[in-house]
């Protein structure tokens, strides 16, 4: 089915602004429609009024938008206070004309003004938004929302989210939080060692390839949906991808063979799912859930792996969100939630 309003209701969008991504969501009676941009605010945060406002032009007006905000973490902010406050200062800018409503970890909207007065309120609850609408259509499951940057993983048990932390650092400790995504991670986050021509070698490390890199050579990631810089700033083509992970172990392209770049990507990918299986295993055994598990995001490939590994029956809610909306699943959750919209997967 296509999410749509029904025809009496106003168009609605959500808002989920990153320190990475800037992702928007359109619920109109044509449906969704989703816009992505990547932004790195921590470089252009004094950009962030025309880059909102370029983007509300082109998904169209609408008088109501949710928005959730994760851009706090960003080092371009010395407190998250300041990042939220920054953020919705912006908002304000550069949408005057919209009603805002802020998305919170307690799970509910507020409205701009108590936002400023409680900014901790308002930070890094947009796996939240996307877990309260997965509960909704999937009483029972995990959802796995795996982006550019992190992986979220939030059991849901008879329609109610029961994730045991809110806040980032408690989220870490749960496994509810992991600090590894499809694109930007740096592949020395990832392994501590290859193979390389039948033996162990040790990676450097320094920042010179990224899970990006990895999954474009292994074609699991699209070249449309490359958005995130290369660590080199040259093109992200399969050429460059090899180059930059032959520099993994301190060599080039002259150095290795296609079969040696694989052979080391296939190995890092294996690991990271590893690694995404071991945090869904910790969540599980805090709370077990019967039920699937529901992929989210432009790493929802490795969530599926990772449902393979416990013999877990995996989906991803299109109905839902739509293709789009799975890669940009909070921006659409928080315009849904607000919308109030009844739906199926």
């Amino acid at each position: 089915m296509t999410t749509a309003l029904n025809p009496s209701s106003a168009p609605v969008t959500g808002w989920d602004i990153g320190g990475v991504n800037l992702k928007a969501a359109r619920l109109d009676q044509a449906g969704l429609r989703t816009v992505q941009r990547p932004f790195a605010i921590w470089q252009r945060r004094g950009e962030l009024v025309d880059a909102l406002g370029q983007m509300a032009q082109e998904l169209g007006p609408a008088p109501q938008a949710a928005v959730t905000i994760t851009a706090e973490l960003s080092d371009a902010f010395r407190t998250k206070r300041e990042g939220v406050t920054f953020v919705l200062a912006a908002l304000e800018t550069a949408l005057p004309d919209t009603n805002l409503h802020i998305f919170g970890v307690d799970g509910r909207f507020y409205p701009l003004a108590l936002a400023h007065e409680q900014p901790l309120l308002f930070a890094a609850a947009n796996w939240l938004a996307t877990a309260l609408l997965v509960a909704r259509h999937v009483p029972d499951c995990l959802l796995v929302d795996i982006g550019s940057t992190t992986t979220d993983i939030t059991p849901i048990v008879g329609g109610e989210v029961v994730a045991g932390g809110r806040t980032d650092p408690e989220r870490l400790l749960r496994g509810e939080l992991l600090y590894t995504g499809a694109l930007r991670t740096p592949v020395f986050a990832v392994v501590r060692q290859v193979p390389l021509w039948g033996r162990w070698c040790p990676v450097a490390a320094e920042w010179f390839a990224t899970m990006q890199d990895v999954y474009l050579w292994l074609e699991r990631v699209t070249s449309e949906q490359a958005t995130s810089p290369s660590a080199d700033g040259r093109p992200t083509s399969l050429d460059f991808c090899g180059e930059r992970l032959a520099r993994v172990v301190c060599a080039d392209r002259e150095m290795l063979s296609a079969a040696d770049i694989t052979t080391l990507a296939r190995y890092v990918a294996q690991v990271q799912a590893q690694q995404i299986a071991g945090a869904l295993a910790q969540v599980r055994s805090a709370t077990p859930v019967e039920g699937p598990v529901v992929g989210v995001g432009i790493g929802a490939f490795l969530a599926e792996q990772a449902a393979r590994q416990f013999e877990l029956p995996f989906i991803q809610p299109i109905d839902l969100l739509g293709e789009p909306g799975l890669v940009t699943a909070p921006a659409a959750a928080v315009a849904l939630l607000l919308a109030g919209q009844p739906t199926d997967v």
